[in-house]
């Protein structure tokens, strides 16, 4: 019956095997799984014939297949270790090319120097194959693969977020479990140069046990398929490495001891009991409190703190940095927080608007909390003015603080506190960190752990005030671009209106004059067609000017003005003509009929309506120059300087401000530029430079 172990233990394996592949063909992970699945079928296939063989060239035959496959379970699980969670496959593969290689090559090319030269020699009890020189080699080529397979494993196990490790620790517990039995036995064979066949039920029942473990988690959580950073700190990330010397070094050790005293070989340490204990050690290194337990040691023994601090700054440096909105800067911190230190809860509360309450902004493992905390509670000036983290103990325990506020109670209790982390920039407060237990259960380090925070809080508080005013600065951006279109729709509903207002002052003196009546129709006319127009502009709100480009000639544009102008109230002023022969330009007839009519009603009103106005084209290089001169008051250089061009500013007592300021906005989307010549008293001239070729569509 005991003989049938093997054969379950193949069946077993190759089940997970093709289970592995359900759903996920295609992966690398669950593929290179179910190629370490289907190596141990092989190897205890090839083991349960081995056992049921009676000849001894069967028995050796069926041992050397077993051997073979023993290549594929240490290559195998190497490449699962390699590949498991990996989201650059092609990058990781690339890396480990040669290592893969070097993996199934070497212990293969000695394996086959084994077979070639016979060494390998059944005994006369045929329970024991002795081997020769090269199976030394063959051995330890294998236990090298092995233990860097247990090391890659941990390494990605370790380094595994905490609700990732939850869902995958099982199904690493029952494959480490094989891998480390399969350290005992060759650490077995190359104690005493023989394979014991009597190993073959032991890892037979070992593979069983593991494999239960497995097929629970398989079943349960399947196998995570993300992206799993694999962290390079040796010292923090090698207890695998670290117990399996020590076990090679004792399996050494008590070998010498045994030769040297002449012990029977015959004495055997009870396997089952050697595999529950590793077995044991698996689960007892997965757990946070022997984490930081080996921490401790090391930053106690080794080093003079316990965070490498350059490489906490630099994570962190690195995460918020590439953050710009607050949420993704909340969300990053508290990440981060949260898987270094271990937390079970961690939340951020940040001063709202009005800096009078602090609102949670963010948390991890605890419920978004609608309830807000008096900024100036005694508890929280106190934090703000320590400027340093301050435990649940020291706050109970604190005098000065009591009694602690029904507010604070309530607080601290939803948010699980045991520690509370101010968060300020120059002397103005942020918010708060509250971090909850470590899961370990441990208590935070009043010096390694106080240091570490008070540097993250720094970095996180201006993080968040970078954020937080980042979207200011967008809120802002927006308010003016309505501002500035608002603006726009004001002012040239307000040169309608005036146009208007003009037809029906004229109308009672000429409203049976039939050529008033046709040139009052136009401009009502022509005032409907600018309305609709401002009204479809609004669509293209909050972006810049879409410009239909055209070709177009700019005195004929002039002349339209000027004779808009002058059927619309201000016949009496007198205006000049010098139109130069120019280049057409290709500019949007509509935004550039607003700049020239908005400098004609301009000079209009300097001229006080019965004026002289003076209206120029000319060339210049490869620029066409439009002018318009008046003989008004003219402005002073301050005015110039500070205000003209600017909304909302204007010498007129009526005026809006926004004329000027808009003729400048459509000339330069044009890509040309407006400039000015006054002086008081004097007059004013504007000029209009246009690039010959026009401006860009869609600016």
């Amino acid at each position: 019956m005991l003989d049938l172990l093997p054969l379950a233990s193949c069946l077993f394996c190759a089940g997970i095997a093709v289970l592995s592949l359900v759903g996920r063909r295609g992966r690398p992970g669950a593929t290179a799984f179910c190629l370490g699945m289907a190596s141990l079928a092989l190897m205890e296939l090839a083991n349960f014939l081995a056992i049921r063989a009676t000849a001894v060239e069967r028995i050796i035959l069926w041992k050397q297949l077993s051997l073979a496959a023993e290549i594929l379970v240490a290559g195998n699980w190497l490449l699962f270790g390699v590949l498991f969670a990996k989201e650059d496959v092609k990058g990781v593969l690339k890396k480990w090319v040669w290592a893969l290689a070097l993996a199934y090559v070497v212990p293969g090319s000695l394996l086959l120097l084994l077979f070639s030269q016979g060494q390998m020699v059944l005994t006369d009890n045929l329970q024991t194959i002795k081997l020769g020189a090269v199976a030394k080699y063959f051995h330890i080529s294998l236990l090298l693969i092995i233990v860097l397979a247990v090391v890659n494993l941990e390494n990605t196990f370790r380094s595994a977020s905490i609700p990732d490790r939850w869902q995958i620790k099982n199904t690493f517990f029952g494959l480490g479990a094989i891998l480390v039995f399969c350290i005992y036995v060759l650490s077995q064979r190359l104690l005493y140069h023989v394979i014991d066949l009597n190993n073959i039920y032991l890892m037979s029942g070992a593979i069983v046990i593991s494999n239960t473990v497995i097929i629970y988690a398989f079943i349960r959580n399947k196998i995570v398929v993300g992206d799993i950073y694999v962290s390079r700190n040796v010292l923090y990330n090698s207890i695998s490495l670290f117990t399996i010397g020590i076990y090679i070094l004792l399996v050494g050790i008590v070998g010498q001891l045994i030769k040297s005293f002449g012990i029977s070989t015959t004495i055997k340490v009870n396997i089952l009991f050697v595999f529950a204990a590793l077995l044991a050690l698996v689960v007892i290194f997965s757990k946070d409190t022997i984490k930081r337990s080996f921490k401790g040691a090391v930053n106690k023994h080794f080093r003079k703190g316990k965070y490498d601090y350059r490489e906490e700054w630099a994570l962190f440096s690195s995460a918020l940095s590439k953050k710009i909105h607050m949420g993704e800067v909340i969300d990053s911190l508290l990440q981060i927080l949260s898987e270094r230190m271990f937390l079970r809860t961690v939340s951020l509360w940040l001063v709202d608007e009005s800096r009078s309450k602090l609102y949670m902004a963010g948390s991890r493992n605890i419920d978004r909390l609608p309830s807000e905390i008096n900024l100036d509670d005694k508890v929280l000036s106190y934090l703000y003015e320590k400027e340093s983290p301050l435990s649940h103990d020291e706050l109970v325990n604190h005098k000065k603080l009591q009694p602690i506020s029904k507010e604070i109670s309530s607080f601290l209790r939803v948010t699980k506190a045991e520690l509370l982390v101010p968060l300020i920039v120059g002397e103005t407060p942020m918010g708060i960190l509250t971090l909850g237990e470590i899961w370990s259960g441990e208590s935070f380090d009043d010096q390694d752990d106080y240091d570490l925070l008070k540097s993250v809080a720094a970095h996180a508080a201006s993080a968040i005030n970078s954020a937080r005013l980042f979207e200011e600065k967008m809120r802002a951006r927006e308010l003016e671009a309505f501002h500035r279109v608002s603006s726009f729709l004001m002012h040239d509903l307000k040169n309608a209106t005036s146009m208007l207002s003009m037809v029906v002052q004229n109308a009672r003196k000429h409203i049976s004059n039939p050529k008033f009546q046709q040139d009052a129709l136009k401009t009502i006319s022509e005032a409907v067609v600018r309305m609709q127009k401002m009204i479809g502009g609004l669509s293209t709100f909050p972006h810049e000017y879409q410009l239909e480009l055209k070709d177009l000639d700019l005195n004929e544009l002039v002349n339209d003005a000027v004779e808009e102008i002058s059927r619309n109230g201000f016949a009496d002023v007198e205006i000049e003509t010098d139109l130069r022969r120019v280049p057409r330009v290709r500019v949007d007839l509509e935004q550039m009929r607003k700049v020239v009519h908005n400098l004609f009603l301009n000079a209009c009103e300097a001229a006080n309506g019965n004026g002289h106005i003076k209206v120029s084209t000319n060339i210049s290089g490869d620029q066409v120059i439009f002018s318009v001169n008046d003989n008004g008051p003219g402005m002073t250089r301050e005015f110039m300087e500070n205000s003209l061009f600017q909304p909302f500013k204007s010498t007129k007592g009526s005026g809006l401000g926004i004329g000027l300021y808009q003729c400048k906005s459509i000339v330069e989307a044009h890509h040309g530029r407006i400039e000015v010549e006054s002086e008081q008293g004097k007059g004013t001239t504007f000029l209009v430079y246009l690039p010959v070729g026009g401006g860009r569509a869609g600016a």
